[in-house]
């Protein structure tokens, strides 16, 4: 597949933030722990821009409370018929970022569920984690479900396929762009920001403490091994937050899953790509 040259950039960090990073790492491990960690867990809420205007203004918004979490969450429902679908964004996303799914959906008179995370879009909060959010896709479930079929995106397929794990009563599913290993995205994150191996194993000590549980019991790499239904796997090449080759051993690890690669897309533009939402849909209605 030829790749695209004009590639979104890596995130850019500020500045301001790298000096931070080198002199913390510069003055004491634990506090350039606690720096790395603050940051970890604070998503950036960005400008809704205007092409999910039309979707935020026709969905119905609902102030959820998710008890396992004790937080209010933004849920968007559009109504229909057929198949309820939930639809789950990613990182320092917003529920309305998977408005061109919503909008092929609709056509096919689905009803749909999205949401913001604790601490994204017009979810209150400043911080949350990959454990809150498979918390509220199961509260959700039971609010609003049982669903049919889920997509997700980036950290939304880590907590997707753990919730299938754990026993989300779904016919189908589909990730796009997500990572295999919950370490990785920390090594990832530390490689952004320049923090060393030694902070980045420090991070990963003190968040197992604190949730009191292995990290790697929420990687898809481990989830996946154990879904039965029907999943397809969607990752561009030339994405530059998510490495394509998670999707490669995601798909190697699946009991039942299908493998889409494509090109020139990059992380988040894949979700208003045409053919990649139709392709998408299409798999989701092959199991009503």
């Amino acid at each position: 597949m030829k790749k695209n040259k004009k590639q979104r950039p890596a995130v850019r960090i500020p500045t301001s933030i790298r000096f931070v990073v080198w002199l913390t790492q510069l003055i004491s491990s634990a506090l350039a722990t606690k720096v790395a960690l603050y940051l970890f867990f604070r998503p950036q809420r960005f400008k809704t821009p205007v092409r999910e205007h039309q979707m935020y203004n026709a969905a119905e918004q609902i102030k959820f409370y998710a008890s396992s979490i004790q937080k209010e969450i933004q849920v968007y429902r559009l109504q229909g018929k057929k198949q309820k679908v939930l639809l789950i964004h990613g990182w320092s996303g917003r529920g309305t970022q998977l408005f061109y799914f919503a909008e092929k959906l609709q056509k096919e008179n689905c009803e749909i569920i999205t949401f913001d995370m604790p601490a994204h879009g017009q979810s209150p909060g400043n911080k949350t984690n990959v454990f809150e959010l498979t918390y509220c896709i199961q509260d959700l479930n039971q609010k609003f479900g049982p669903f049919d079929a889920a997509i997700a995106h980036s950290m939304g397929g880590f907590a997707l396929l753990r919730g299938i794990k754990d026993g989300l009563p779904l016919q189908s599913a589909a990730i796009i762009g997500s990572g295999d290993s919950i370490k990785g995205v920390f090594y990832r994150f530390s490689q952004q920001l320049h923090f060393s191996e030694k902070i980045t194993e420090r991070m990963i000590t003190t968040v197992e403490k604190q949730f009191g549980t292995k990290l790697e019991t929420y990687s898809s790499s481990m989830s996946i091994k154990e879904i039965d239904i029907p999943l397809l796997i969607v990752h561009d090449i030339d994405d530059k937050e998510a490495p394509y080759e998670c999707s490669i051993a995601l798909h190697d690890l699946a009991r039942n899953s299908q493998l889409k690669l494509t090109s020139g897309l990059g992380h988040h533009r894949i979700l208003r790509d045409t053919k990649t939402v139709q392709h998408i849909v299409q798999f989701l209605f092959q199991y009503p």
